[in-house]
Order: C-alpha cells, then structure tokens, then sequence
C-alpha cells in the first residue's frame, strides 16, 4: 500500500510535537504520588538540581517513577526539564541555520558572479570539516551554555539549506513574473525577498528536522563531555554522564535520557525523510 507524504510525517510530527509539550508542562509533570520530598503530601514538583543524599540510587517505585541518580536527584524531573533544553537548542539551531542558509543562497542565486563563487566557497569550506569537530572547538572558546550551541550548530548546519535554495533560486531568477518585476522598476532588494525567496525557501525547510535532530545530539554529546550546558542544569547528555560510574548497579540513571534521545531523533529524521520525499513506499 503506497502512502503519501502527509501520512508519513503524521506519526512522526506527532512523537516530535511531544516533546516540547513536555517541556511546557515539566514543573506540573516531575513529582511523584508522594507530592515531593521529605514525605510532605503537598503535591510539589521535584527539583531537577536538587540533590538528596538520602535517596540515593533509588529504583523506579512509587515515589520516583524512574528512580533516582547518584546523587538522590529525581530521573524523571531531570528528563522533563531537560527536554527544555534539548528542545531550545534545537529550534533555535534549526531557525538559525535556514534563516542564514536560505539568506545565502537565495543572494548567490540572485546576485550570481562573484557573490556566488563567495557563497559556494563558503559552503565548501564549513563542508569540509566535520560539524561536531568543529562545534566542540568553538564550544572550547565560549561560556558553556545552550544559546551558544545552537549557535554553533547553526554556523555548520547552513551550507545545505544554502545549496537548496540556491538552486531554487537560479531557476526563479529567469522567470517571466521576475522579468515583469524588473521591468516594472523593482529594485534588486524587492526582487529578491518579495519575489525569489519566499518561493525558494520551501527546500530548505525540509532540512529544518534534520538540523533540529542533529542539534539536539550534539548538545547531548557537547554536554556528555563536558561542553555543554553547565550544571545544575539539567541535561539528557550530561545525565549520561552521570550515569556512567553507575551503569552496572542503576541502569535506570542512563536509560531514561538514553531513550529520550533515541526517539527525539528518530522521530526528527523520519519526519525529514517524509517531508523530503525519501523512504517512500
């Protein structure tokens, strides 16, 4: 049974929809039955960098839903808020990198000549090195925080947004309706946000779960290794690293964010498959 692009995306707009909502709702979704520590019935959310000595290592029960960290803190509190962060770095990185990639490449298929040699060169030479190589060394040169890595990962992320609509570009650019407008006296500013841009950009955002899913991978592996977001903040990457000394004895601690982060990328590709026309069958 052949399906179309629409049915798709459906299953996997739906699971990446999920979690943003989760990040929304995360004070009201990381608390247990108990209603919070210290055995208050008062149904306060747990802190996600609150540490709690006492509880340390717990398994999933009653009281933590996915058990506690080596440190006492609450697995389920710190995943929740942790979809924050892992959900604004990748639509910040994701609206960066189409807005200075189809920016590029709608100005390199318009303008041409020399303006389009500098762009191509410019593609080629982030192209050529390997996106979290360079992302890490930036990382290494800038206070540890979220913003600044969505702003790296959109500073390696552009090149293919910029290819995309380039080419879109360079075939809108000879079209009658844009003869007519520069017949008509439109400057080449007009030409090229009112008339080529908005009818080149579609390419480029299909890429925009591509870059969302990679985005938040390399938060997680920027954070893993310590160049990420800072504690306490919680983090899907940095809770893996956390949980690597008690990996044996606490599998929960790593299978929670572990999971997280499987299915926020799968779902991201399989979105950008569908939405790009690949996969189908």
């Amino acid at each position: 049974m052949r399906t179309t692009p629409r049915t798709r995306a459906a299953p996997a707009a739906a699971l990446l929809l999920l979690f943003p909502l989760v990040a929304l709702l995360a004070p009201l979704l990381a608390h247990g039955p108990s209603g919070g520590p210290g055995g208050l019935r008062a149904p306060i959310p747990w802190d996600p960098g609150e540490p709690d000595l006492d509880a340390r290592l717990r398994p999933p029960g009653a009281d933590h839903w996915l058990g506690t960290d080596d440190l006492g803190r609450d697995v389920l509190a710190r995943l929740v808020h942790g979809a924050r962060v892992s959900t604004g770095v990748g639509l910040l990185a994701a609206a960066l990198s189409i807005a200075v990639g189809a920016l590029a490449g709608a100005l390199a298929g318009v303008a041409g000549g020399a303006t389009d040699r500098g762009v191509l060169f410019l593609v080629e030479v982030v192209q050529a090195f390997p996106p979290l190589v360079l992302v890490a060394a930036g990382a290494a040169f800038f206070p540890p925080a979220a913003a600044t890595i969505a702003v790296l990962v959109a500073a390696t992320s552009w090149p293919d947004s910029a290819r995309l609509v380039r080419a879109q570009a360079r075939r809108l650019v000879r079209a009658p309706f844009v003869d007519a407008a520069r017949a008509g006296g439109a400057s080449a500013t007009r030409i090229l946000f009112r008339h080529v841009l908005p009818g080149a950009l579609a390419p480029a955002l299909a890429t925009a779960p591509y870059v969302l899913g990679a985005a938040v991978l390399t938060e997680a592996g920027l954070s893993f290794l310590g160049l990420g977001t800072p504690p306490p903040a919680p983090s899907w990457g940095r809770a893996l690293a956390d949980a690597r000394e008690s990996l044996g004895s606490a599998w929960w601690c790593a299978a929670a964010p572990a999971a997280a982060l499987f299915l926020f990328v799968l779902s991201a590709r399989r979105l950008g498959d569908a939405l790009s026309g690949r996969g189908r069958g």
